[in-house]
């Protein structure tokens, strides 16, 4: 699955560029575990980074499909910064966009646009979400966001960066 990502993305390195910040799930003793909705985040943007993240989320998800009886979900974020209002304008395109990318892989997906503080809107929805891992695409292995995210998120954090 990395492999293909890297190829698709002309890099040989990702694998070993990943941010992964791990956090162990918790277990809700509840319910029935295998009637529990496994969901995954990705925050997007429609940059190539994000679709990649998109992409590995939906093939991670169909994966888990085939090997567990529970209901999978990918959950895609797109957050409008407050401070630059004109995205807001984008983000019917992007979200469609995403819609698009998981149609090809037959998954569930669920779009959420959010307005705020790009962190705090992941964070907030991977906690609603109860996701098991945020993905993002970022620009470095210390980029600013996936460290904000690092004290704020429930879940693992996976940084795909350029």
């Amino acid at each position: 699955m990395i492999t293909r990502l890297e190829a698709t993305l002309g890099r040989s390195d990702l694998a070993s560029s990943m941010v992964l910040l791990a956090r162990p799930k918790k277990v809700n003793l509840t319910s029935n575990p295998d009637e529990q909705t496994i969901s995954f985040v990705v925050g997007y943007s429609g940059s190539a980074h994000s679709q990649a993240a998109l992409d590995l989320a939906l093939c991670v998800a169909h994966q888990t499909r085939l090997a567990k009886p529970n209901p999978v979900m990918v959950h895609v974020v797109y957050v409008v910064d407050k401070s630059r209002p004109r995205t807001i304008a984008n983000a019917d395109r992007i979200l469609w966009q995403a819609r698009c990318l998981a149609s090809e892989w037959r998954g569930s997906l669920d779009a959420h646009l959010r307005i705020g503080e790009v962190a705090t809107e992941l964070s907030t929805v991977a906690r609603e979400m109860d996701a098991e891992v945020l993905m993002l695409g970022c620009h470095t292995a210390k980029h600013q966001l996936v460290r904000r995210l690092a004290d704020h998120t429930p879940c693992s954090v996976l940084g795909l960066p350029q």
